[in-house]
């Protein structure tokens, strides 16, 4: 006789002192007016946060690319509201070297094409000259992303 057994996994319990910023969001979401508990609140941004990274390579692309969308929804949602708390329109367009894409980085070092000769502009002179400086070359998505973010690249 085979006996099903439900498999859960555990979450250790949290605490954080209550003038940090992580208490007054723990307090904020134990007394948050929908009476919802604070545990569906975490769960449901700790899923949207890490979703793709669990998955990844655990699901099939159709079931990646929906759980992808619906986190992307989520998240969106939240960065609408805390705009609009904060009075935020639009990203700065310092962000926009968050978006660059990692996988297309080269160093003037590497560049047979880049000046090393220019001159420094006035914000990095505090770069020495032993110090590699960066030509980030954004992607197709990166360029759409940042578009999508009302960033100028």
């Amino acid at each position: 006789m085979s006996e099903k057994r439900n498999l859960y996994v555990e979450l250790p319990r949290i605490k954080r002192k209550v003038n940090s910023w992580e208490g007054k969001v723990i307090e904020y979401l134990l007394n948050h007016p929908s009476n919802r508990p604070a545990t569906e609140f975490s769960i449901e941004a700790i899923t949207a946060f890490w979703l793709a990274e669990a998955l990844e390579g655990q699901a099939r692309n159709d079931e990646l690319a929906k759980a992808c969308w619906s986190a992307i929804e989520k998240l969106e949602g939240k960065l609408a509201t805390i705009r609009r708390i904060a009075g935020i329109e639009k990203l700065p367009h310092d962000y926009s070297m968050v978006l660059a894409s990692t996988t297309t980085v080269t160093t003037k070092s590497d560049n047979p094409t880049a000046n090393h000769n220019e001159q420094l502009d006035p914000l990095e002179s505090d770069i020495d000259d032993d110090d590699e400086i960066m030509d980030l070359e954004l992607s197709e998505e990166m360029i759409q992303a940042n578009k999508f973010f009302g960033m100028n690249p």
